[in-house]
């Protein structure tokens, strides 16, 4: 809906660290550029301090982990984490939560991933995407919007449109349904076992 408003900046962070450095750059754009700037806040994740078993602490961060914020004249740009160059997957907010758990699973069977957090949906940094991405032409996109009229369409065809056929991409998106509360939630939304799954796909399988 919001990257349906023509002029506006829409920022997701996927922790509360991340959050804060956002909205000093959604100040920022709104002093300096005079922009409307919208801040997407997957709050559950800002609560969650573990991220691959029960009292891990891998989701905690503190000021010394900040993406860093962006300038004046620049958006904030998008953030990577490994260096694999076999398979990049490609979120932001809870889809890049999973997609770490995702990456992990997928390292321990041998696989090289780097799992980018974008961080800014509007205006997608389209570039900044593409140097993050590196040498990976295998390219999964995981997004918890609709299949129809999500982020991950806008993110294939600005790949696509940038390199021809140098990238083969695949994505994973919530059902085409209005999201149901709760429990049931997790029926329509991407998993981390589901991110694997397709990841694997792409690959050709788990390795020995």
């Amino acid at each position: 809906m919001f990257r349906d408003i023509p002029g506006v900046i829409v920022l997701c962070p996927s922790n509360g660290c991340d959050a804060v450095h956002l909205v000093r750059d959604a100040v920022r754009l709104a002093h300096e550029q005079q922009r409307v700037v919208i801040l997407l806040e997957p709050i559950a994740l800002y609560m969650t301090r573990d991220l691959h078993s029960e009292g891990d602490n891998g989701w905690l961060f503190g000021p010394d982990d900040a993406k860093g914020a962006g300038t004046f004249e620049k958006m904030p740009a998008p953030y990577m984490f490994g260096d694999g160059d076999e398979l990049a997957i490609i979120s932001y907010g809870n889809g890049y939560y999973l997609s770490r758990q995702a990456e992990k699973l997928l390292a321990e069977q041998g696989h090289r991933i780097r799992v980018i957090d974008l961080r800014c949906l509007v205006p997608l940094q389209t570039d900044a995407v593409i140097a993050a991405l590196g040498n990976c032409r295998k390219v999964l996109i995981v997004d918890e919007c609709r299949r129809r009229g999500s982020l991950s369409e806008e993110l294939f065809t600005a790949l696509h449109e940038a390199k021809p056929s140098y990238y083969s991409i695949q994505r994973l998106t919530a059902e085409d349904s209005f999201i149901p509360l709760g429990k049931a939630a997790y029926i329509t939304l991407p998993s981390r076992d589901q991110i694997v799954d397709q990841a694997q796909a792409m690959l050709g399988g788990a390795r020995p």
